[in-house]
């Protein structure tokens, strides 16, 4: 039988709204990785264009399911970070690394903020956190906006290509072996990520269509893709592409939806309903 990889994911549950853990688990399994889920939130809706969502901060819970798979002797081949709401559960995330194989792989989505500014009910206590995960991180995968915060620099709206290459090395500089950057360009019509490798110091990146259209969980969904496929040994190269393209494609199944404002229909593409191309 295959050896089938077996993670934990460690970010929030959002009832509605195609996002985080919503968005990931579905990928993670349909990409062939068994995901258990260790949830730091539970909210009724992502933060996003919905008004009034509650949030029950599962903080105070993480340590007794943790405690319980170490008693039960459960080990896992990654750790998968998003959404953290509470500065203490760095500390759960670390001690979690415990139940690891030797080499096991802890990959960081630093997922706290977009478009220059924070999330909603996030504050510099997440951000000073999340610069500590990721010094113990072997992949980070920040858009433009968090690899700002990361680095302590004012966000800017565009980028030059030399920008965008110094900030992957400075990333990786912080301490992870790659460093993903999602979001970036290098001419006006495309949009996509870059990747620097640290110990062979070479950088690779792939490209899609731009389509003028934001969406909620699109991030989740790459970063879903680009997990699996890293957990089971793809090269950055076949990463970022299928990274890339999935979320592209959900993307273009969705534009034509006014109905669906608050994610993409990233199910079509995942079940390959929806053609590769048009």
């Amino acid at each position: 039988m295959t050896n089938v990889k077996k993670i934990v994911s460690v970010q929030d549950i959002s009832c509605y709204g195609q996002c985080s853990l919503t968005a990931a688990l579905p990928v993670l399994s349909a990409r062939g990785v068994e995901t258990a889920i260790l949830p730091s939130a539970l909210l009724s809706t992502h933060t996003g264009g919905f008004h009034g969502y509650t949030v029950l901060d599962l903080t105070d819970e993480m340590p007794k399911i943790v405690a319980h798979w170490k008693q039960e002797g459960i080990r896992f081949d990654a750790i998968y970070t998003g959404y953290i709401g509470d500065a203490r559960q760095f500390d759960i995330i670390l001690r979690l690394r415990e139940l690891l194989y030797d080499g096991g792989l802890l990959i960081v989505d630093p997922a706290m903020a977009d478009h220059g500014k924070l999330y909603a009910a996030l504050n510099e206590d997440i951000v000073i956190g999340m610069r500590r995960l990721v010094g113990y991180a072997d992949v980070i995968l920040p858009n433009l906006t968090e690899a700002a915060f990361l680095l302590g620099r004012e966000y800017k709206e565009s980028y030059s290509p030399e920008e965008i290459e110094e900030m992957v090395r400075a990333l990786c500089a912080m301490g992870p072996r790659y460093s993903i950057l999602t979001g970036v360009s290098r001419e006006p019509n495309k949009i996509g990520a870059i990747c620097f490798d640290r110990e062979r110091n070479e950088t690779v990146c792939y490209f899609t269509e731009r389509i003028e259209k934001s969406y909620h969980g699109t991030g989740d969904l790459f970063s879903a893709v680009a997990v699996a496929d890293i957990v089971r040994g793809k090269g950055m190269e076949e990463v970022l592409r299928n990274a890339c393209e999935f979320t592209c494609r959900a993307i273009r199944a969705t534009v034509d939806d006014p109905a669906h404002p608050y994610g993409v229909h990233f199910e079509p593409v995942l079940s390959g309903e929806y053609p590769q191309s048009e």
